[in-house]
């Protein structure tokens, strides 16, 4: 089955378009201070348990990816740690926020050709790294000593005769420490590809893809370890990092499209094992490396089912999440990274998925949103517990810190807060780690979501100017984060 030619990295697609007009509801995150005192003392002492979240001293390599445990602060109730906009946009004009990250120090946030970290003692711009073209890739993943890569065009972007914006290829990788702004090293890719390369990483390595082609590189330096070439038939179409690797192959044209998953000797990129995909799935997305989770579209363009695979390669559960049940984040555009679905957050034994939200009813309370986080067993593909959300407060899990779940609960009232909790998976036992305020509502589905080192980050991954030239002038919102006051 054939949907038609992949978007042209010229023109924004069909798709983009409604997703501009959906991105465009986001109102601007705020403190609501004033909420978040009168409910701090009340809900904390509801949930001040003991807590296991001490700080444990690392003894990752420099090299390894970053795995933060949280800890329990002296209090929830929040203050502004950084809030940013973005200022200069013009009217019909889309840029790419393409990046986030946080250090203890620095927020770290990409726009356009740019990468600018803001102190988060400070609120004010740290250090700034310029690039010829759009940084067009990214990686969440994050060093123990604070660094991560991208990838950029090394051409600058033009306009065309129609006013319409013109990327040059996605061609070159470049590694950079989050907490100095230095820029360690850049490279070239191979080769020079109109589709949106990709990068992730994982201990020691930086691993870049494009169109069915990839490539290796020393964490240290830059240096190429390895690389593939595209076969006649089949192609690499991108890599999953973090502590292990993990290689998705395309094979096929769109009307016969088959894939495989490979575990990948990330010092040789050879095979370690191999997993062949059902015929007839139409998309595959990586969720993790290890334990290693895909995401499949099976008989939908959209993804449909999350499948656990032993570290041989073999199907250990599948679980079905349907958008319109679960929210993932899997990316839809076919030219897109394939390690995606960053509302699905994989734990040792267990992932976390949330429910879309629905209306509920009991009494005054109709109307409001509620959903839940389900936890599925890796083994079995069983739901084995669900976290119900507060009324009003849709919950959505954002990251595993040691055996626990953080989860971010949104308000949908602008005189209630919204919080960061902690999970313990065993119990459900919640810990509350931060109150803070928003304005209006806030669609978790358009936002990339950070928590460390005790705060929680919200930032755009596009910037839509203003319908037309009446509105420019205006800010646009980019980010904010906030963190605990004591």
């Amino acid at each position: 089955m054939s949907f038609g030619p992949p978007p042209s990295p010229y023109t924004a697609s069909t798709l983009e378009s409604e997703n501009r007009r959906k991105r465009r509801r986001l109102r601007i995150l705020g403190a609501a201070a004033a909420a978040v005192a009168v409910l701090c003392a009340g809900i904390w002492g509801l949930s001040h348990t003991p807590s296991d979240q001490r700080p444990t001293a690392s003894r990752q390599d420099p090299d390894a990816i970053r795995e933060t445990v949280e800890r329990r602060p002296a209090t929830p109730e929040g203050a502004t740690a950084v809030t940013r906009r973005a200022k200069g946009v013009k009217a019909g004009q889309t840029i790419e926020a393409t990046g986030t990250w946080a250090t203890g120090k620095v927020f770290a946030k990409t726009l356009g050709n740019r990468i600018t970290g803001f102190k988060i003692a400070t609120n004010k711009e740290a250090w700034k790294i310029g690039f010829p073209g759009a940084v067009c890739a990214a990686t969440p993943h994050v060093t123990v000593d604070g660094r991560t890569a991208v990838a950029f065009s090394g051409e600058a972007t033009r306009t065309d005769p129609s006013g319409g914006v013109m990327s040059g290829p996605c061609d070159e990788i470049a590694m950079f420490d989050i907490d100095t702004g230095k820029r360690l090293w850049h490279v070239k890719l191979p080769e020079k590809e109109l589709v949106p390369a990709t990068v992730t990483m994982t201990r020691g390595k930086v691993i870049a893809s494009w169109k069915d082609g990839s490539a290796a590189y020393a964490m240290a330096d830059g240096k190429l370890l390895w690389s593939h070439v595209p076969g006649a038939v089949c192609g690499d179409s991108g890599y999953a990092g973090g502590k292990a690797l993990v290689r998705l192959v395309k094979c096929g044209n769109a009307d016969n499209r088959r894939f495989r998953v490979e575990g990948t000797n990330p010092r040789t990129g050879k095979s370690l094992w191999t997993y062949q995909v059902d015929p007839g799935v139409q998309d595959v997305r990586l969720v993790s490396s290890s334990p290693v989770v895909i995401a499949v579209a099976a008989g939908a363009p959209e993804i449909t089912d999350l499948i656990s695979l032993s570290d041989r390669g073999t199907v250990r559960a599948s679980l079905s999440v349907p958008g319109q049940r679960y929210v993932t984040k899997c990316a839809t555009d076919i030219t897109g990274p394939v390690e995606t679905c960053e509302a699905v957050v994989v734990g040792d034994r267990q992932l976390y998925v949330a429910t879309q939200g629905r209306d509920y009813v009991a009494g005054s309370a109709h109307g409001q949103v509620a959903n839940e986080i389900v936890a599925f067993d890796l083994a079995t593909g069983k739901s084995v517990r669900k976290f119900d959300a507060k009324v009003g407060r849709p919950m959505y899990p954002v990251r595993m810190s040691g055996d626990r779940l953080i989860a971010y609960r949104s308000s949908v009232s602008r005189y209630a807060p919204s919080a960061a909790v902690s999970i313990d998976t065993a119990s459900g036992k919640e810990t509350l780690l931060l109150l803070f305020g928003t304005d209006g509502m806030s669609f978790f589905d358009y936002l990339d979501v950070r928590y460390e080192h005790g705060r929680i980050f919200f930032a755009a991954t596009t910037i839509d100017g203003p319908v037309n030239k009446d509105g420019e002038g205006e800010s646009e919102w980019l980010a904010d984060g906030f963190e605990t006051s004591g």
